[in-house]
């Protein structure tokens, strides 16, 4: 029962926090400047606004629970935080779903159902689709003490009701600071006024919202050909020319024939763009097979990509090795190694140690399913994941939420106990075809254990 509590804690802070995570954010921020809009006018219709983006977001994390749920128990599949990421039609239509919105919020055009929440009967609605977006949206983040709720939630022993019970408690924390906001006139009051800055603020959340867009993107440029990539462009500009189109040949100021008529046009047209332009082509897949020593070069992180073979050819020679698991599409991650990982303390500690940084690239669907016995044997289901795997076979996992002075004691710990000069030569290494060095390096118990911990090798 402690264990079901705690983790019912944690789950419910986890949600709260993602509501100030880049992914959710932009979301967020719009559903506050409608509270803003109308705080004075309706504060009654607020709350039924609040009512109606908290449902759209716990109906929403249930749906996740239940699909989980049923895949488990019919197939056994089974699921890291974040993994539809991974998968480019997913993804690029999170892509397009951001680029519609920031045109929206930007005034191209105009639709009933959208970020502000919409107006009159539709309104509420526009606020139940605005939860389920900021539900889908935070999937990629994973905010402190959300981790441990993912793991528990998604782990292979997890009943049904406690993969069930997290979801529901993520989706009620998330939805907590707008329903909040939305129910207590206290809260409203330090909000400011409504006013004329409040379109040129509208304005300013469209560009953030292109800027998520932009933001997604960079990874699916990763799961995608060039000329995939770049015929998915030319599809977003072939969208925002059919919404620009619709506003100004179809709007509501026409008759129903012409609007019918436009809009019927325009969705043949759309329809047939994407037929056209998007392609799912895979790149092919690229071979690091850069073996130098060096672990910093031109003022970065040379980073070495994750290789089993060569974990376990390193770990052999007595050389400790510190591995980031990452993607493009996670914000929390390209955070963290901007501010606390990529930084001259870090780099010194590298140099002077020569522990090799080695990088886990989760961008891509084949990544993740590849990956996933690994992340399951350290008892984690999102990402970011940083561990400091030691030549005995035991290793420091560290939080999701690092500093740098935490990773730089974590790198000091590793060095007084391995040396570099007492590294062996290293070896011509022998491509392994699976990340089976985890399995050595893992521990039977819950990786949960605070960094600095070193875990008991498997028997």
């Amino acid at each position: 029962m402690r264990e079901i509590l705690s983790n019912i804690g944690a789950a419910f802070i986890g949600g709260v926090i993602l509501n100030i995570m880049p992914c959710v954010l932009p979301v967020l921020t719009m559903k506050v400047f409608h509270v803003v809009k109308k705080a004075q006018d309706d504060p009654g219709s607020n709350r039924k606004h609040g009512i109606a983006y908290a449902t759209g977001i716990i109906a929403t994390f249930v749906a996740f629970a239940v699909l989980i749920i049923s895949l488990r128990g019919a197939i056994g599949l089974q699921f890291q935080w974040g993994q539809q990421y991974s998968k480019p039609q997913f993804l690029s239509a999170i892509v397009c779903l951001m680029y519609v919105f920031g045109l929206n919020a930007l005034g191209v055009f105009e639709i009933t159902i959208g970020m502000g929440g919409g107006e009159a009967r539709g309104g509420y609605m526009g606020s139940v689709v605005n939860g389920v977006v900021a539900s889908v949206m935070s999937t990629p983040c994973s905010a402190p003490f959300l981790g441990a709720a993912a793991t528990y939630a998604l782990g292979a022993n997890s009943a049904w009701w406690q993969t069930l019970l997290m979801f529901s408690f993520i989706g009620i924390g998330l939805a907590f600071p707008f329903v909040f906001i939305s129910f207590v006139p206290a809260a409203s009051k330090i909000l400011p006024k409504p006013g004329e800055w409040m379109e040129s603020f509208k304005q300013l959340m469209g560009f953030t919202l292109l800027a998520a867009a932009a933001f997604y993107f960079r990874p699916l440029q990763k799961q995608l050909t060039i000329d995939a990539s770049n015929s998915f462009l030319f599809f977003l500009l072939a969208v925002g020319m059919a919404l620009w189109a619709q506003q100004k040949f179809g709007g509501f100021e026409h008759g129903a024939l012409r609007r019918w008529t436009v809009r019927g046009a325009i969705t043949v047209a759309t329809i047939g763009a994407g037929y056209g332009l998007i392609d799912f082509t895979p790149p092919p897949r690229a071979v690091s097979k850069d073996d130098s020593e060096a672990v910093v070069e031109n003022g970065h992180i040379k980073w070495a990509a994750f290789d089993s073979a060569r974990l376990d050819a390193e770990l052999t020679r007595g050389r400790p090795v510190f591995v980031d698991f990452t993607a493009d599409w996670c914000a929390n991650c390209k955070t963290n190694d901007k501010l606390f990982i990529e930084t001259e303390q870090i780099r010194s500690d590298l140099s002077k140690s020569n522990i090799l940084p080695m990088k886990v690239d989760l961008t891509t669907d084949e990544a993740q399913e590849e990956m996933e016995p690994l992340m399951r044997k350290l008892g984690r289901a999102a990402i970011p994941i940083y561990v400091v795997y030691y030549p005995d076979k035991t290793y420091d996992l560290l939080p999701e939420s690092i500093t740098t002075d935490m990773l730089s004691r974590a790198l000091g710990k590793a060095s007084a106990k391995h040396p570099s000069d007492s590294f062996k030569p290293a070896l011509p290494r022998v491509a392994a075809p699976l990340p089976c060095a985890a399995s050595s390096a893992s521990s039977d118990k819950p990786a949960s254990a605070p960094p600095g911990e070193q875990k008991a090798p498997s028997p």
